[in-house]
């Protein structure tokens, strides 16, 4: 056997190879074209498998958003939401504890019955499935059972947004063309009759809440 050669500076040079993120990112889309160029190519069986990947990407989503909240990195929800272009109660929503997922969602708990059409606008956007619908919610992780495209949050809001979207036209137009179009079909979603949603008191001495207005319940009755 040859003698080792290699001069110890020249050894200590070398370190473990570093792969960049970025070359990872290009890897897994590399792949992901791939996929779909096989499913493409006739493998029809295979097309809800791939549908499914975007359930486990936002797993491993969530696993990265928890490393990067925790020591030593601590990142904000205001700094994760920025990344990912979201609020931060959305990012909050979606990659928090289990606990915090399929919750009502903590914009309409805090302004209650002074919750404003901008602010319904905000959550129903956050939470729409999107078309085609995703296997969860986009705002908050909730997983659809089987024939349901709204999370709790969404379903509370969207009666109220449909009911009130006159009154802040401009708000409202910040909608998607796909989401415009499915607050407008709500109606046809429900057989809930469209009343007034002030936030007046009830003369019953009981307060309503968002669940009651959801529900249709008029607050002056």
């Amino acid at each position: 056997m040859s003698a080792d050669t290699v001069k110890p500076a020249v050894r200590a040079k070398r370190g473990k190879r570093v792969v960049e993120t970025s070359a990872f990112d290009a890897f897994a889309r590399r792949i992901l074209r791939a996929y779909a160029r096989r499913v493409a190519a006739g493998d029809v069986e295979a097309l809800r498998s791939l549908t499914m990947l975007s359930a486990e990407v936002d797993a491993v989503t969530r696993l990265a958003v928890v490393g990067l909240r925790q020591a030593p990195y601590s990142y904000s929800w205001s700094e994760i939401a920025d990344r990912l272009g979201t609020t931060r109660q959305a990012s909050q929503m979606r990659y928090g504890e289990r606990t915090e997922r399929g919750g009502l969602d903590r914009r309409l708990l805090d302004a209650g019955l002074t919750v404003t059409v901008a602010a319904l606008v905000e959550v129903f956007a956050d939470h729409h499935p999107g078309q085609p619908a995703s296997p969860a919610c986009p705002g908050c992780g909730y997983r659809y059972p089987k024939d349901v495209s709204d999370c709790p949050s969404l379903a509370t809001v969207r009666p109220l947004l449909y009911r009130r979207r006159a009154e802040d036209k401009h708000a409202v137009a910040r909608l998607s063309t796909v989401q415009l179009a499915d607050l407008q079909h709500t109606r046809s979603r429900t057989t809930t009759p469209a009343r007034s949603t002030r936030p007046m008191s009830n003369p019953t001495g009981q307060p309503l809440s968002l669940f009651d207005l959801a529900a249709g319940k008029d607050p002056t009755s």
